[in-house]
């Protein structure tokens, strides 16, 4: 048997002895095991106990391999907390005994330490400290500072306190830094402090979850969530117009300007092996619909690639889709944004016509079925939310009224039947206008 399976198998049946204890509380112990594995590329599986009557841990097969003496004051307060647990949900930042005093007096040094000697200035700082003080978000985000969501990270931590024939056990698979929650009793317990508990019981060693359980880089998760949550954005958007403010001023006339970055764009637009310096925007005219952005990259040379031709052919764009189906499904949707995008002069740009080709020989479609049908079509994103799910699609719409679905991510896809989704990926595969219905915003 494998190691990342092995111990997965050693933390269900921790999970299995814990749902099987009573709702009484446990009070006195004789004996502690405590299971510390990981099942990553540098596996481990370390089996320690602890006694009572002299509070010394070893491994579990050799009772005469002393690694330290526990401190008596841990498992009382270890106890106490799984027989009285908070309930903090409300407060995520509570989990990790962090609070809204804690922010407003640490958010500049964290954001220096995070930011390291990368420049900023003032306005971003100002931005990016102000934003670490909203208590809010920062709940928002420590909600997410939990569980477990990678593939290639497999830490387990259980602990069973025995006695006599009694047992009250808990373990957790948390992958972030104190490992939260654990699972007690049918329940999960978020609070670091039965973590760093159980940490302090541990030995020091190489190889062990000690550091993870201590909360180890926990104020790098917390921060660098914020930043790509609430600051990154904003942060590209004011160095991109800092740098291009005569480009902002001319399409700031026509559209309002919801995300701009400058980047290196690679040879999906641009040809050639290596990536330009482009600026890549979202833009929305609120005349046309809520619903609706132009996704656009410029090249930073105007005369070459000036931004004011989005302005030019915006109005023909939409009078290209005006009677199309999947665009009209955007505008009737409360859920639902349609990208289109802009490349240069174009919506399907050369370099994205060529990929597509490439796409249609991997599903068995001859490369040329669509050429000389390219000109003026439109390159679209369609992404849907409903019941929590989301649902993403890329679409070429020709100009002769062919709707070809070029990649598909989801499960459901505008209200076309469920087996309409069982492909999913560059499927380059043509829809019938007439299968495309209005949506019931009733489900949304």
């Amino acid at each position: 048997m494998n190691k990342p399976i092995s111990i997965i198998l050693i933390f269900l049946f921790g999970i299995q002895i814990a749902i099987g204890q009573g709702k009484n509380e446990f009070t006195d112990w004789d004996k502690i095991v405590i299971g510390d594995a990981y099942g990553g590329w540098s596996h481990f599986d370390n089996k320690y106990q602890i006694k009572k009557e002299d509070l010394l841990i070893t491994v579990i097969d050799k009772p005469y391999s002393i690694l330290k003496k526990v401190d008596s004051k841990l498992i009382p307060e270890l106890i106490y907390l799984l027989n009285n647990p908070s309930d903090s949900r409300n407060n995520p930042l509570n989990f990790f005994g962090k609070d809204s005093l804690w922010l407003n007096q640490n958010a500049e040094q964290l954001w220096a330490k995070y930011k390291n000697n990368r420049k900023t200035t003032k306005e971003i700082d100002s931005i990016a400290i102000n934003t670490i003080k909203d208590i809010k978000k920062a709940n928002r985000v420590a909600w997410t500072i939990q569980g477990s969501h990678w593939t290639d990270d497999y830490p387990i931590v259980y602990v069973h306190l025995i006695k006599e024939n009694d047992t009250l056990s808990l373990s957790t698979n948390g992958q972030y830094p104190y490992m939260l929650p654990w699972h007690f009793k049918r329940q999960k317990i978020y609070n670091h402090r039965i973590s760093e508990l159980i940490a302090n019981l541990l030995p020091d060693s190489q190889h062990s979850n000690k550091e993870r359980l201590s909360g180890n880089n926990f104020n790098y998760h917390l921060i660098n969530k914020i930043y790509r949550a609430y600051i990154e954005d904003k942060e590209n958007y004011i160095q991109a117009r800092n740098k291009y403010s005569s480009t902002f001023k001319l399409l700031e006339k026509e559209f309002e300007i919801k995300k701009a970055e400058i980047t290196d764009m690679s040879s999906i637009e641009w040809g050639r092996n290596f990536g330009r310096t482009c600026l890549e925007m979202s833009l929305k005219d609120p005349t046309i619909s809520k619903n609706i952005e132009f996704y656009t990259i410029f090249g930073t040379n105007k005369l070459l690639n000036s931004p004011k031709n989005i302005i030019d052919k915006k109005d023909k764009l939409i009078a290209l889709l005006k009677e199309n189906p999947i665009y009209k499904y955007t505008l009737d949707c409360d859920s639902c944004l349609g990208e289109i995008h802009w490349v240069k002069s174009q919506s399907l740009s050369k370099e994205a016509e060529k990929n597509f080709k490439e796409d249609l020989t991997d599903n068995g479609i001859d490369k040329n079925k669509y050429n000389g049908k390219y000109g003026n079509a439109v390159f679209y994103e369609l992404t849907e939310y409903r019941n929590s799910k989301r649902s993403f699609s890329r679409w070429i719409f020709l100009k002769d009224g062919t709707l070809i679905l070029w990649q598909l991510r989801g499960n459901y896809l505008m209200n076309l039947p469920e087996s309409f989704v069982e492909n999913q990926g560059y499927i380059c595969k043509e829809v019938e206008p007439r299968k495309i219905t209005m949506p019931n915003n009733g489900y949304n």
